[in-house]
């Protein structure tokens, strides 16, 4: 059964997913982005969040992990230079999140003063996975399913047909127009209707299929279009259109009315362009106080030298 997925908490250490995150700067707006592990879009930091609880106790366990390694390259247990004061003396809690996809990472560093001259930055992390959704759930929300296909577009053929309607009439919705799906099964041809604001009345066909879209198809599309009295139409497939669809289409557009083609590439560029207004926030991200988020440390560093 083909799945959508959903960002929930993990217990996966970040390394696992190549995450990098930014090292320590004398100011935090100097340090670099934070990259989506799925999409490679820059992430949205949300800063001193209240949604979970590090200790000092944690990030000091780091620490002396660290220097009773055999293989660690600084002073020897006991010296004034690795044993800590006891205190913090600057902290960093953000929640990075993709602004797309909406997958997101927590971050929490801390700098801890030792007793003499040396200062230790721990950074500990913890982010989400994907957890799997039935593609076949016609009533999945859709900015879920929005922010699957900015992540893995492929799928699109997988996902049921009644959900790509409503998906690509959000999608529309969110370009101005009012959009209405309409009934699954004898629409007549068209799957969505568009009203705009000059009253004009758009009817859309939404085909998820592998195949190309044949010439036949739009042939098809622009009876239903004339039998429905709309202005114009807008055909929204998940592969492509062939040559002679394209010409149909650009012939309808010249002698009786406009037909527009969009096919899978340009509808990820749409999905894209209107997704930043429905941006993920810290609500969304499923954090609890009361099933602790696990860290897991990301980088372990000294400030001065050895």
């Amino acid at each position: 059964m083909s799945t959508a997925r959903r960002h929930v908490p993990s217990n996966i250490p970040p390394s696992l997913m190549r995450c990098e995150l930014p090292g320590w700067r004398y100011r935090i707006e100097d340090e670099d982005d934070v990259r989506c592990v799925y999409c490679g879009h820059a992430m949205d930091d949300h800063y001193d969040l209240n949604q979970w609880s590090v200790s000092f106790e944690d990030y000091a366990s780091i620490h002396e992990q660290a220097i009773r390694d055999p293989e660690f390259p600084g002073p020897p247990l006991g010296h004034p230079h690795v044993v800590l004061r006891g205190d913090i003396i600057e902290r960093k809690t953000c929640l990075h999140i993709c602004p797309f996809c909406g997958w997101w990472i927590a971050e929490d560093r801390a700098v801890l003063p030792a007793m003499q001259w040396q200062h230790w930055v721990v950074t500990l992390a913890s982010m989400s996975i994907l957890q799997d959704l039935a593609l076949n759930d016609i009533d999945l929300p859709l900015q879920e399913v929005r922010r699957y296909l900015i992540r893995k577009f492929e799928a699109r053929a997988s996902i049921h047909p009644r959900l790509f309607e409503l998906t690509v009439a959000s999608v529309l919705s969110d370009f101005g127009y009012k959009a209405t799906a309409t009934a699954y099964s004898n629409d007549g041809g068209v799957d969505v209707v568009l009203d705009d604001d000059s009253g004009g009345r758009i009817g859309v066909q939404v085909k998820r299929q592998r195949r190309s879209v044949e010439v036949e198809q739009i042939r098809a599309f622009l009876g239903a279009l004339i039998m429905g009295n709309f202005t114009a139409g807008i055909f929204v497939s998940s592969s492509r259109f062939r040559r002679g669809a394209i010409r149909a289409a650009q012939k309808c557009s010249e002698s009786i009315m406009p037909i527009e083609l969009i096919d899978a590439n340009r509808f990820l560029d749409m999905l894209g362009s209107v997704q930043l207004k429905h941006k993920p926030v810290p609500e969304d991200c499923g954090i609890t106080r009361t099933e602790p988020l696990k860290f897991h440390c990301v980088n372990y560093s000294h400030l001065n030298t050895l």
